[in-house]
């Protein structure tokens, strides 16, 4: 194939990529629009006049909606029927993105979710809601305190039972060692010791250093939480090592400072979104506003957001 015939393909692909993607870009904002029309279709029973067996059918056929987006839509649409500003982030960004915050979002709260369903992923508000309903503190519209302070961030009980599948010969171990003495204590003392040998052998702070973490720094870090997000109560596997003191200011590997994190405690992190960052994760909480004063913001934060933001948009 010649030089001419070869660029001559290329237009034509990128010709081809550009307008499937164009036309696919107005079919998700039509659906969308779609989505939102279903609760009064399904109020006038619309369907059953133009001849269909059932809003599915109707739904289906006209717009291509299947069942289970059309029962999505009617409990999500529902729910948000009096809220505008919600109603606009469906149209922008489709109705998957407000399931997290159908059930919480008030007429009162419904900017506060709109700005945040705008700028953050479905698993990244999800993560943020389900912080939001941990706390006891109420309408962020009603309060003036710049965050929720998580008082029942693990439980309003004492105690709190877990069941673990063991073998007979750790689980008979395990009863010996317990003793005379109870379940919580034994814990402890296993915990304790597990902490004292990951902290032995803590390695110093990489200072100067290039973006690659060190194997030493990368492997006492995910010890600390056996390679499980340390966000609060997250039991899901880090995806991230986050700089809490961001790397791009400091060009430094800290192991007190580096955190592995899941996705969406990740991205929440970079929307300057919770509270105490700089200090140990056992104390964080979730921000209602990120301080968009503050150095990390204004030098990193900020451009990370805005980068994640582009990559949510129409998600």
């Amino acid at each position: 194939m010649t030089n001419v015939a070869q660029n001559t393909q290329k237009i034509l692909e990128k010709d081809l990529h550009e307008k499937f993607t164009f036309y696919g870009k107005n079919a998700l904002k039509w659906k969308r629009k779609c989505t939102i029309l279903l609760p009064e279709i399904a109020k006038y029973r619309i369907w059953e006049k133009k001849g269909f067996s059932s809003i599915y059918e109707y739904a289906a056929k006209l717009a291509g909606i299947n069942n289970a987006s059309v029962n999505v839509a009617l409990w999500a649409m529902r729910k948000i029927e009096d809220k505008p500003e919600l109603k606009r982030v469906v149209e922008e960004k489709g109705i998957e993105i407000i399931r997290p915050i159908a059930n919480i979002a008030t007429p009162e709260t419904a900017a506060f979710w709109a700005e945040k369903a705008m700028g953050m992923s479905k698993n990244t508000l999800a993560a943020y809601a389900k912080e939001y309903k941990k706390s006891e503190l109420g309408s962020p519209c009603a309060d003036s305190k710049n965050y929720y302070e998580n008082q029942t961030l693990f439980s309003d009980l004492s105690v709190e039972q877990i069941t673990m599948d063991l073998s007979p010969e750790t689980a008979e171990q395990l009863q010996k060692l317990k003793g005379q003495g109870n379940w919580n204590e034994l814990m402890q003392k296993l915990l304790q010791a597990y902490q004292a040998r990951v902290e032995a052998k803590k390695p110093i702070p990489q200072e100067n250093a290039k973006r690659y973490v060190p194997a030493k720094i990368e492997k006492y870090v995910l010890a600390k939480t056996n390679n499980t997000c340390a966000f609060p109560g997250c039991t899901k596997e880090y995806k991230y090592l986050h700089h809490t003191w961001r790397f791009a200011l400091t060009k430094t590997h800290d192991p007190d400072t580096l955190i592995p994190l899941c996705k969406p405690h990740e991205r929440l992190a970079h929307a300057g979104l919770i509270e105490n960052e700089n200090q140990p994760p056992e104390n964080w909480k979730i921000k209602l506003e990120a301080d968009k004063t503050s150095e990390k913001w204004l030098k990193v934060d900020k451009w990370v957001a805005e980068h994640y933001a582009g990559k949510n948009a129409g998600t």
